[in-house]
C-alpha cells in the first residue's frame, strides 16, 4: 500500500513546471519544476545539482503568455516547504502559488515527480508512473518521456474549449546541452543544462488542410546550484478552428 507520511508540521502548512489538470493555467511543467544545495543526508539527494531541494529554497518567475495574439504576464512563486516520506522514501514537498504542490524524489538515476497535491486534495494523488524531471546520467544525449497535455491549445467555437481537458501526449525529452549561459532577470548562470521536449497531436485543423499534426516543444534551462532558471513551451497551431501560442518563465529572484 503507498504511504504518506509529512516529516514534520511545516510540510503541510508554511512557506511544478509543468500546467496540469490540478494546476490551471499552468504548472508544471513544469515541471516543470525546481528547486539548492546543502540537503542532510535524511533528505533528498540534490540530483547533482542541477535541481536543487533543500528545505526553504524559494524562487520567483516571471511568467508570460503570447495566445491568439493576446500578451499576459503573471508571477509565480516556488518554494521547498521540507521533505515528507512516500512509498517509505524521503521526498522534497516543492510548493506553487497557485496552491500546487510537487512531490520529487531524487536519487542517482535522476529526479522524478511521485505525487501531485491540489488545495482540493486531502492527500497527494500518485504519478502512476511518476515523471521525470530530470534523468542521469546529466550528459548530452540522455533522454526520457513523459506525459503531459497541451498548456495552451483551445478550441475557437467548441467546448470544452481547452484542450487539456480532452488530449494527452507524451513528450520525449533530451538533454542538449550541458555547458549552456543563460540571461535572466535574477542574473546570468552557467553551467546550465539545457533539455528539450518534443511532441504532436493530430488535429483537424480545419477544411483545406484536414488533420495536421501540431508540434508542442518545450525547452528548459536547469543550472548548477540553482535548479530551473528558464522555460519555455510553443504551441503553434495553423489559424482554423483550433488557437495556440507560446508561455515561457525567466527568474525573478
Amino acid at each position: 500500500m503507498r504511504t504518506f507520511h509529512p516529516a514534520t508540521p511545516a510540510v503541510r502548512g508554511s512557506g511544478p513546471f509543468a500546467p496540469d489538470r490540478r494546476a490551471p493555467g499552468r504548472v508544471a511543467a513544469l515541471l516543470a519544476v525546481g528547486a539548492g544545495l546543502g540537503l542532510s543526508a535524511c533528505g533528498p539527494t540534490p540530483g547533482d545539482g542541477w535541481f536543487p531541494l533543500d528545505a526553504g529554497h524559494h524562487q520567483t518567475y516571471q511568467v508570460r503568455y503570447e495566445v491568439d495574439g493576446v500578451v499576459r504576464d503573471e508571477v509565480w512563486t516556488q518554494t521547498v516547504r521540507g521533505t515528507a516520506t512516500w512509498d517509505d522514501a524521503p521526498v522534497a514537498v516543492r510548493h506553487h502559488s497557485a496552491g500546487v504542490e510537487f512531490y520529487l524524489k531524487a536519487s542517482d538515476a535522476g529526479v522524478q515527480r511521485v505525487a501531485v497535491r491540489a488545495e482540493v486534495d486531502d492527500q497527494p494523488q500518485a504519478d502512476d508512473p511518476p515523471r521525470w524531471v530530470l534523468k542521469a546520467p546529466y550528459a548530452v544525449g540522455t533522454e526520457w518521456s513523459s506525459p503531459t497535455v497541451p498548456y495552451l491549445l483551445e478550441r475557437r467555437n467548441e467546448y470544452p474549449r481547452e484542450l487539456r481537458h480532452t488530449h494527452r501526449l507524451n513528450m520525449q525529452w533530451r538533454i542538449a546541452a550541458v555547458d549552456d549561459a543563460v540571461d535572466t532577470p535574477a542574473g546570468r548562470f552557467q553551467p546550465c543544462l539545457r533539455v528539450e521536449g518534443v511532441g504532436q497531436l493530430n488535429l483537424y485543423t480545419d477544411p483545406v488542410n484536414g488533420f495536421s499534426d501540431v508540434p508542442l516543444t518545450g525547452r528548459e534551462w536547469y543550472c548548477r546550484g540553482v535548479g530551473l532558471v528558464k522555460w519555455e513551451r510553443r504551441e503553434v497551431v495553423p489559424a482554423g478552428f483550433f488557437i495556440g501560442g507560446v508561455v515561457s518563465a525567466e527568474l525573478l529572484r
